[in-house]
């Protein structure tokens, strides 16, 4: 049988890889260390004025370096076939020993936070028919079949899934944080800076609550009660024949590239499994208006952060949207 070029595997099942490492070790490892750092620390982001996990590319020259690598670069070309391109957005996924898989879930729409409740489109392309938007997932540790595979329904790209509203603890947008923390202190601290649940705002969430009153499962208890007055989008259950999916193990420094019209999830993770790290790094067309809401002074996006200081990076090509603001 005849393998698929790079652009034809993607186009037909959506995703493609994986493609080979490139990266040294001892960059993957200081890459490592360094996102290590940012879960444990929670240092406040530069340009969000809080704790996030978005966007270390724009303040970090290594990760920056990583994800506009001409070798990267180049296999989004051949894959995608764009004449520009520009890298707009990342995000750093941790999965611990034991947390569960995050659901099922393609993105259709324009990266506006619906997972979260969110209704900010980040995202305004200028031919919205076309593909015109990618992501690659770099692991930073090796990644297997126990700790947090990613999975893919193959050709899931051609039909937009029905979803509905749930209560946000019944999505997978909620990481249960009871797998994670272990104090009171902890909890409460977290909760304060934002650095709880990912892109949920949990800040006041325990405001009127005296923790002298309650144990470390109690609060736990009353954060899930409050979070279920969110409301969040998941995809409807839907059947898959033996054979519709494929997992994608990867070794540390190996990366896929896939269109987030493609249906895909994270697998859960084994109780004894190693951490797993990832860097996510999303790419569209050169021509999409990125964060048009900054035309109105409207600088806050649908995962609750100010993107005023944001810049996206033209990596590919020599036609960009001029109203986009640029690094």
């Amino acid at each position: 049988m005849t393998e698929l070029s790079p652009r034809e595997a993607l186009a037909t099942d959506g995703f493609v890889g994986p493609f080979p490492r490139f990266a040294s070790e001892d960059t993957i490892g200081e890459l490592r260390e360094f996102f290590q750092d940012v879960l444990h620390n929670q240092p406040v982001h530069p340009l969000y004025n809080r704790y996030s996990v978005r966007d270390w590319h724009l303040v970090n020259e290594k990760v920056r370096e990583l994800l506009t690598a001409p070798e990267l670069i180049k296999s989004l070309e051949q894959a995608t076939g764009a004449d520009s391109l520009v890298l707009w957005r990342s995000k750093l996924f941790e999965k611990f020993p034991g947390d569960g898989a995050i659901d099922w879930h393609q993105e259709y729409g324009y990266f506006d936070g619906e997972e979260v409740g969110g209704h900010r489109p980040a995202l305004f392309p200028m031919n919205p028919s076309s593909q015109w938007s990618w992501t690659l997932w770099l692991p930073l540790t090796d990644v297997s079949d126990d700790d947090g595979v990613m999975e893919f329904v193959k050709g899931s790209q051609h039909s937009a899934y029905p979803k509905k509203m749930v209560t946000l603890t019944e999505s997978g947008a909620y990481v249960d944080p009871r797998n994670r923390i272990k104090s009171k202190e902890e909890l409460l601290t977290r909760a304060k800076n934002n650095s709880l649940i990912l892109d949920i705002d949990t800040r006041r969430v325990f405001d009127g609550v005296d923790p002298e009153q309650h144990s470390l499962d109690d609060l736990f208890d009353l954060l899930t009660e409050r979070c279920a007055g969110l409301l969040a989008v998941v995809t409807e259950p839907f059947e898959l024949a033996p054979g519709d999916t494929r997992t994608v193990p990867l070794n540390a420094g190996e990366y896929i590239i896939f269109t987030e019209r493609c249906m895909h999830r994270s697998r859960a993770s084994r109780p004894d499994a190693r951490m797993r790290l990832a860097v996510n790094a999303r790419y569209t067309l050169g021509d999409t208006w990125i964060y048009p809401q900054r035309a109105t002074d409207d600088t806050f996006d649908g995962s609750n952060l100010d993107i005023k200081q944001h810049k996206c990076i033209p990596v590919l090509g020599d036609t960009f949207n001029p109203a986009n603001v640029y690094l």
